[in-house]
């Protein structure tokens, strides 16, 4: 009797143990995820904008082409500005950073407005806010529009001065301005010096210049408008866009609309 009560004994361990290991198991899986080879992977969430590693084939559908306004395809590359694009892309994904890094990136180089998704758009910027530094450069421009009214083609180049100004408190960098058009290009002027002019960056603008603009200190933001460029285009109502682009965390792209109306 004593051997049978001591063998009786042992099963109920034995029975006792796999119980608490499946309960291990489940518990486990329920709120750590399930064992995976690599130890160190994060989890991929449903965000459109994740830490994970990715392929720029991943990255591509996620930005258009300015011009064209289509996906960017390596398999099809509609003009020499998605070349760019993605040209950029591949050297962004050879270095080996996240698919959130790339597509910041890609934004703070080409504009919130490259990307394809309005729900992109919202993540990006939400994400920029809540990183951005308290002390940071905060870029103002005392308007985000100018109307030239009536241009005539044959009197030539009109232009406008905007004053911008460094609201934050560390130094404001302003190193790139692109144009929707060529008809409408742009320039700094600061310390009563004038940069070069920017237009469309597929068109090719000046590379490496910089203007540093201390806080509290002011430049001017120059909107030159060619009517001749296109002096076929008469009668017509014009809206060209200009993008002023610095080291402001958040609004990176400061966008100004142009309104002209065209006359002979």
């Amino acid at each position: 009797m004593r051997f049978k009560n001591y063998e009786s004994v042992n099963k109920k361990i034995f029975y006792g143990s796999v119980v608490l290991v499946l309960i291990v198991i489940i518990f486990m899986v329920a709120y750590v995820g399930p064992l995976s080879p690599d130890s160190n992977a994060k989890p991929i969430t449903g965000s459109a904008i994740s830490a994970k590693r990715v392929s720029a084939e991943e990255i591509y559908p996620m930005f258009i082409c300015p011009c064209c306004g289509q996906l960017l395809d390596k398999n099809n590359v509609c003009c020499g500005a998605a070349k760019e694009r993605i040209d950029y892309i591949d050297s962004l994904v050879d270095d080996g950073i996240s698919e959130n890094d790339v597509v910041i990136k890609m934004v703070q180089k080409y504009g919130i407005d490259s990307l394809s998704s309005e729900f992109k758009k919202e993540e990006v910027k939400k994400e920029l806010a809540k990183s951005a530094p308290e002390d940071r450069p905060i870029i103002n421009i005392e308007s985000d529009a100018y109307d030239f009214g009536d241009v005539s083609v044959a009197k030539g180049v009109v232009s406008t001065i905007m004053t911008m100004r460094n609201g934050g408190n560390e130094d404001l960098i302003i190193n790139n301005i692109d144009s929707s058009c060529m008809c409408t290009t742009a320039s700094i002027i600061f310390n009563g010096v004038e940069g070069p002019r920017f237009g469309m960056s597929m068109h090719g603008n000046p590379k490496g210049w910089s203007v540093t603009i201390s806080p509290g200190k002011e430049a001017q933001l120059k909107i030159y408008y060619d009517p001749t460029v296109h002096p076929d285009i008469v009668g017509q109502h014009l809206v060209r866009i200009i993008s002023v682009f610095s080291n402001d965390p958040v609004n990176f792209e400061k966008k100004i609309r142009v309104d002209i109306d065209q006359v002979a």
